[in-house]
């Protein structure tokens, strides 16, 4: 029986759910970067680095305020984001070699191409791109209340973070966030 994705999936009441332990979560977080962040035809997102590092402002708002104030370059103060919470962390991500990551990358990837939502172009660099049913799924959940803050983050780095390569967010992060990220052992989970 395949995996259901929704708001119809909850958990057992004696178990306290978190979300961190929910594909379903990931992979509709996941949907959102790549309908409203990727680039056309698609839309996609191209490389691994670069698909990171903005799953990482999605998952850290504070992270991306931070990046907003700096980068007034490219972010205006009139629609630079401002985080309701500068210490929300959506999903915990760790320090790997080129920054943050999450090391179940593959499994959410592939849990997304067996339901026919994404299709992931091997190569150099990797292209994650989503399909029609993926683009109708993404445009549903961006129309769902509950999915507004990834939204409104999502819109905030389409102009901005979402234009610039992979390697130029992981020189930022590290420039940005040295204590953070830059100096933190491998593995060691981030904090804001």
């Amino acid at each position: 029986m395949p995996h259901k994705i929704g708001s119809d999936v909850t958990p057992p009441l004696y178990r306290v759910w978190d979300p961190d332990d929910s594909i379903d979560f990931h992979a509709s977080r996941l949907l959102l970067l790549i309908g409203l962040c990727g680039t056309n035809p698609g839309p996609g997102i191209e490389g691994r680095t670069k698909f990171a590092k903005l799953d990482f402002f999605l998952r850290y708002p504070g992270f991306l305020e931070r990046a907003h104030l700096a980068l007034t370059d490219m972010v205006p103060e009139e629609v630079a984001f401002t985080a309701d919470d500068a210490g929300e962390i959506e999903a915990p991500m760790v320090r790997y070699r080129y920054g943050p990551w999450d090391h179940r990358y593959r499994q959410f990837l592939s849990f997304l191409t067996s339901r026919k939502l994404v299709t992931v172009t091997r190569g150099t660099p990797e292209r994650v791109r989503l399909s029609a049913a993926g683009r109708a799924a993404a445009q549903h959940l961006a129309d769902t209340d509950q999915f507004q803050p990834l939204v409104r983050r999502c819109h905030a780095m389409k102009h901005n973070l979402a234009q610039m390569s992979g390697t130029d967010l992981k020189n930022l992060i590290y420039d940005l966030f040295p204590d953070e990220v830059g100096n933190a052992p491998f593995q060691q989970e981030i904090r804001p």
